[in-house]
């Protein structure tokens, strides 16, 4: 599975290739998790604030697919489109879907964790040396953006 590799301070974000569309330099702090900008009708989802961490590090806007009604791909106008505010994304790499172990359910009572799809630990092989910044959760972009839509409507 090819993911955009995001650094954060205590883990890494894996957002799988095949739920992004573009991706754009963005330095736009976000306070709120969800801000809607009513005149591209575009909806920026901030994963620092998602995540209760400190925004200084964005650096990346990235556009998910299938949210765009507009379908003249040479149109430079987005509009109704999702966007992530993400921290920078360090690399695109390859990382077999087998090698990600779903989250336990324990994890999930938790909101945040809802929105990962797995797990996977970038150190050695020692589950001994395993450690949180060590992780790697791969995003489910659909479970986010549904969790999104859930809690606006809560």
């Amino acid at each position: 599975m090819r993911i955009f590799l995001c650094s954060y301070k205590n883990f890494f974000l894996a957002v799988p290739m095949n739920s992004v569309s573009s991706i754009y330099l963005s330095y736009d702090k976000m306070n709120n998790i969800i801000d809607f900008d009513s005149r591209s009708r575009n909806t920026f989802i901030s994963l620092p604030a998602l995540f209760d961490i400190d925004n200084n590090d964005v650096c990346h806007g990235i556009v998910l697919k299938n949210n765009c009604q507009n379908t003249d791909s040479d149109s430079e106008i987005i509009e109704d489109r999702i966007i992530l505010i993400s921290t920078r994304i360090l690399s695109e790499k390859e990382i077999p879907s087998g090698d990600f172990t779903p989250v336990p359910k324990a994890l999930r009572i938790f909101k945040k964790f809802s929105v990962f799809n797995g797990i996977f630990f970038i150190s050695s092989d020692n589950t001994a040396d395993k450690k949180a910044h060590d992780a790697v959760l791969l995003l489910d972009p659909e479970q986010l953006v549904k969790t999104i839509v859930k809690e606006l409507n809560a």
